[in-house]
């Protein structure tokens, strides 16, 4: 098959989603498919386009495993300002339509969102092409929007994402989720749930893995023997950081313990003022690394750390990173409910504590700082789940058998599928 993925971001930008698609180009190549990515020029997440890039309105990439064909659009960076962020997503859809096209024939059209504007250019290109639509939903944009970005529920914003959601359920062939959460979700909203399958995210076994305590790039950093708490990933609203600070505030007596946040993002700024303002000499802020460098940092990392904010729709999700913590042999204090606190649970590899509560963090972070045979326990039981049900190249495998299967071409695997999908058994 030839197949079409629509995306805003890919690689050489970092993140969740380019962590997500990686495999699954890699495994549809692997089965066979020319794989063809629709994309634009990488600026995620400053919003400047990258070097190397910059001034050219066309770029068509021939890589290992797929052709990635980018066009110029506006960027701009994340969460600075709402205009702004809503020019940038409406100049990707004319943007990636141009890029989509220029791949030919196609016989699938797989769309990512949130956002879920570019389902507009799927849609279109999934006709044009007489292809099939597969629409994959990351998050719920209309929630996020009304939960992070202040959108009231009955706006006319929200009503017509919305409405824009329901029309690519309608649309798609088939609708994959990232939790059985949003796929109850999307069901609820309209999706016939014969449709519906649960492809979550997982970890990259071979890039996040166990790996020595004292290595070249961890050493870089000067933790010495101080016990460290080490957040990575980016700074957004959603990812509630400012608890961790004030976990670090109330455990500051602890001269040893060190909290080490690595990455980037819209709240940097903000988190860096609440540092100097709470006067925290126990917190370090180092810029984002490629995603091979981060395993070797979470190598140096006594605990690792995730949160969210507390509210009701980030129940729906399960964070990333938490699986790559796991990965990589590291016990995990997460401030969740939902989703990403049964992950933990279930795993064995680290301890959950209610959102919004630094008392809780500061807590947990303590009784593991005091327990070296367990934080070794958790992270072996981690590793152990992670391998079992979210190796990202298991799960890739197994989409590329759906595809094969629904849409009679058969890759290079033998195509198993049930009536209704759960793309992590």
């Amino acid at each position: 098959m030839r197949i079409l993925l629509i995306t805003q971001i890919y690689l050489p930008e970092m993140g969740a989603l380019s962590n997500r698609l990686y495999p699954i180009v890699k495994k549809l190549r692997a089965a066979g498919h020319d794989v063809f990515v629709a994309t634009g020029m990488p600026n995620y997440p400053a919003g400047k386009v990258f070097p190397g890039y910059r001034k050219k309105l066309l770029v068509r990439e021939v890589g290992e495993f797929c052709e990635v064909l980018r066009t110029a659009y506006f960027t701009v960076p994340r969460n600075r300002s709402k205009l702004a962020q809503l020019l940038s997503y409406v100049s990707f859809l004319p943007a990636v339509f141009v890029s989509a096209f220029r791949a030919g024939k196609t016989d699938v059209v797989f769309i990512t969102s949130p956002p879920i504007l570019p389902i507009l250019p799927a849609i279109l290109l999934a006709w044009l092409r007489g292809a099939r639509l597969v629409l994959d939903v990351r998050d719920l944009w209309s929630d996020e929007l009304v939960t992070y970005n202040g959108n009231g529920e009955e706006s006319l914003s929200i009503r017509m994402i919305r409405a824009l959601e329901r029309w690519g359920y309608r649309a798609a062939d088939l609708v994959c989720c990232t939790t059985k959460s949003l796929a109850e979700a999307v069901a609820e909203r309209g999706c016939e749930k014969d449709k519906t399958f649960y492809f979550p995210n997982g970890a990259d076994l071979d890039l996040f893995r166990p790996l020595p305590r004292t290595n070249p790039v961890a050493d870089g950093y000067g933790f010495g023997d101080r016990f460290v708490v080490m957040y990575s990933g980016l700074f957004g609203i959603k990812h509630g950081l400012e608890v961790l600070l004030d976990a670090a505030e109330l455990l500051q007596h602890k001269k040893d313990i060190l909290f080490f946040l690595l990455g980037n993002g819209a709240r940097r700024e903000a988190l860096e003022r609440l540092i100097r303002d709470k006067g925290l000499d126990n917190v370090v802020i180092a810029d984002e690394k490629p995603v091979e460098v981060v395993p070797h940092l979470l190598a140096r990392a006594d605990v690792c750390f995730a949160a969210c904010r507390p509210e009701p729709y980030p129940k729906k999700l399960i964070s990333v990173k938490v699986f790559e913590y796991l990965a990589c042999q590291r016990p995990v204090v997460g401030c969740f409910e939902g989703e990403s606190a049964r992950i933990i649970t279930e795993s064995g590899g680290g301890i959950v504590v209610p959102p919004g509560q630094p008392d809780g963090v500061a807590e947990a972070i303590l009784s593991l700082y005091d327990a070296p045979e367990l934080r070794k326990s958790m992270g072996i039981a981690g590793r152990e789940y992670v391998e079992r049900s979210f190796s990202r190249s298991d799960l890739a495998m197994k989409f590329e058998k759906l595809l094969s299967e629904r849409f009679g071409h058969s890759g290079n695997f033998a195509a198993v599928t049930p009536s209704r999908p759960d793309l992590s058994t």
